[in-house]
């Protein structure tokens, strides 16, 4: 697991990540305050109206399963909480400040994705209690924020993306990004994170999230960022079992690890999947 993270220092330094945004700003100054102001955290986040619809629409989806409507950003503050309605915040304004408003066909279905396996983990961490559901969800959305970074830079990397996600031969997905453009959207997904704030455990989980030797028994590394990693790749098998698609060579490499983090076996995974996937049917009814 050993990553010598300076090498991608400065590559990394020409892509352009983008600074926090303002409300994500607030939200963390408010959540580190014993008595925070929830009426300011309300009214941040209600400024931005395509921010305060889509959290509307992740809080109220079947996949979060709450007892009642909920119909304003106050309202879900007062209701979930702001530590859950940060994480969510937090993972919904990734899309727009690193280019969610480009409509390039291969960007619309990768944001496609990534809400689907966003939602899918905050399903899978209230089923799986231990893992709270907002950070669940903010991992999914977080975890390959580097991807559309890179695709901007690179105009080779949408065919290092392919390769990686079937080339069985290579030692991880990432070791076909290294060798095709110098980097990898882990590395890059880490960066963010940290110039944004987000807690270390995150950080480190979307840095080490396709690398399969961190479920070894003595490597040091935070049992939440196992966690997340290993939700994130539950969320995204079942996704694609959702669009039908048969070769899955991260689910290969990472399924023995990741169920038996979990404790479950393949019967259980599949209730699982199942539950997900019907609620995402509903979602989209």
């Amino acid at each position: 697991m050993d990553m010598d993270i300076g090498k991608y220092e400065l590559l990394v330094r020409d892509l352009a990540i983008p600074p926090r945004p303002q409300v994500v700003t607030v939200l963390f100054e408010e959540m580190s305050k014993d008595a925070p102001d929830l009426l300011r955290v309300s009214k941040q986040i209600s400024a931005d109206v395509g921010l305060a619809a889509a959290m509307l629409k992740a809080v109220n989806s079947p996949l979060f399963r709450r007892n009642r409507k909920i119909t304003s950003v106050s309202q879900a503050v007062d209701l979930l909480g702001l530590r859950n309605v940060s994480g969510i915040a937090t993972g919904l304004v990734i899309k727009h400040s690193i280019g969610g408003g480009d409509k390039s066909p291969a960007l619309e279905r990768f944001w496609d994705s990534a809400e689907k396996v966003a939602l899918i983990c905050g399903f899978l961490a209230r089923q799986l209690r231990g893992i709270p559901a907002d950070e669940a969800y903010t991992y999914g959305l977080f975890h390959n924020c580097g991807i559309p970074l890179l695709l901007r830079r690179f105009p080779t990397y949408r065919e290092a993306l392919i390769r990686a996600n079937t080339d069985r031969e290579a030692a991880t997905f990432t070791a076909v990004e290294d060798q095709a453009i110098g980097t990898n959207h882990a590395v890059v997904g880490y960066f963010m994170a940290r110039s944004w704030h987000l807690a270390e455990y995150m950080s480190q989980a979307i840095l080490h999230h396709h690398d399969p030797d961190v479920f070894s028994v003595g490597e040091s590394i935070a049992t939440e960022a196992l966690n997340l990693i290993a939700l994130g790749h539950m969320a995204e098998r079942i996704d694609h079992i959702g669009s039908r698609s048969s070769e899955d060579v991260e689910w290969d490499r990472f399924e023995r690890k990741v169920l038996r983090h979990f404790g479950l076996n393949e019967e259980e995974f599949t209730e699982l999947a199942d539950d997900a996937l019907n609620a995402l049917k509903a979602e989209a009814e």
